[in-house]
């Protein structure tokens, strides 16, 4: 019984792993979309900044890095005040 519990939750938790990162790259684009759309209504060292964050955000998600991606850009959408 014990062992049959461990061995659904082990399952789980590699089922939840394996399905995680592709829904997170496909959240990646949406977020720089946001801040290249507030991007016109900036001023210069907020578009700067703007800038930097989608370009490096951009980076990491197509080097497969979703999770450091996403932390990226929810900064700078919080800086921005734009809610995601």
């Amino acid at each position: 019984m014990i062992r049959n519990t461990i061995i659904i939750a082990v399952f789980t938790v590699f089922a939840l792993g394996a399905f995680t990162p592709p829904a997170l790259a496909s959240h990646c684009p949406k977020d720089v979309k946001k801040i290249q759309a507030a991007m016109s209504k900036l001023d210069k060292s907020k578009m700067s900044m703007a800038k930097d964050a989608a370009a490096k955000g951009l980076a990491l998600h197509k080097a497969g890095k979703h999770g450091e991606s996403i932390k990226v850009l929810h900064e700078a959408l919080e800086a921005l005040g734009i809610k995601h």
